[in-house]
């Protein structure tokens, strides 16, 4: 399979040494195809994208009538699989590029050792093994991605899980069976009964609510809360230096 990365800046210098530094890392790293598309700013790599034609993006903050942000978050309101990694002369657009769930941000003028390090991070996460989980539905049994989850939530005598699809699957499974599949797995927080919610997708901790990236809130149980809130804080702090290099 050949990988296809996109470089979106509108400064050729910063374009060259970022391909330089691609080819750099297959040739020492990984004998595997890679081709690199190369666009000067936003609207000319919107006009010829389409969904799954790139696996990696590196994106300029800083461009013309588009910047990288909104670009970014055009890209990932219709693709939740590209790896986002920001570019910028500045880091005082790091909180506002998090909401684009980027794997990297690199700090012009970055070196080799700092492009290779958030490289092979993003290809672990690429060609990681994907986490399933085996659910019964109404009238037969599933798989779904565990990191496509967003929330669990017990519904009477069902279970919903919400999938950043937006699709909901109901599930006559019990909910507690549903909690001891995830409850190994660090991103999911149990924010309050009956509620378990994937921090991935989780913005912040406003009062006693959760906010999700689509706006959703889910309240906090109040017995226990400094405890989750705590969790919740060293969970996304750690998800952002691992991120964006801090």
């Amino acid at each position: 399979m050949e990988l296809n990365i996109a470089v979106v800046d509108d400064l050729e210098s910063d374009c060259k040494r970022i391909e330089e530094y691609i080819e750099h890392y297959f040739s020492d790293h990984r004998n595997k195809p890679t081709r690199v598309g190369r666009y000067y700013n936003a609207e000319d790599f919107l006009k010829t994208y389409r969904k799954g034609e790139y696996q990696i993006i590196f994106l300029d903050v800083c461009m013309g009538e588009m910047n990288g942000l909104e670009l970014a978050n055009r890209i990932r309101s219709g693709d939740k699989d590209i790896c986002i990694i920001f570019m910028s002369t500045t880091r005082d657009f790091v909180f506002k590029s998090f909401s684009a769930v980027p794997e990297g941000y690199l700090c012009k003028p970055y070196e080799y050792a700092a492009f290779a390090e958030v490289m092979e991070r993003t290809l672990s996460k690429l060609f990681s093994e994907e986490k399933l989980l085996k659910i019964q539905l109404s009238h037969c049994e599933a798989e779904v991605s565990i990191g496509e989850i967003v929330a669990v939530l017990s519904n009477n005598h069902s279970v919903d899980l919400k999938m950043i699809t937006g699709e909901i699957l109901e599930s006559n499974m019990l909910f507690s069976d549903i909690q001891s599949s995830l409850e190994n797995e660090p991103n999911f927080l149990e924010c309050n009964r009956g509620i378990i919610i994937n921090m991935d997708y989780a913005v912040q901790i406003k009062g006693d609510t959760i906010i999700m990236q689509n706006g959703t809130g889910y309240p906090v149980r109040r017995r226990g809360r400094k405890e989750i809130s705590a969790k919740f804080t060293k969970y996304i702090a750690r998800k952002l230096r691992r991120r964006l290099d801090i």
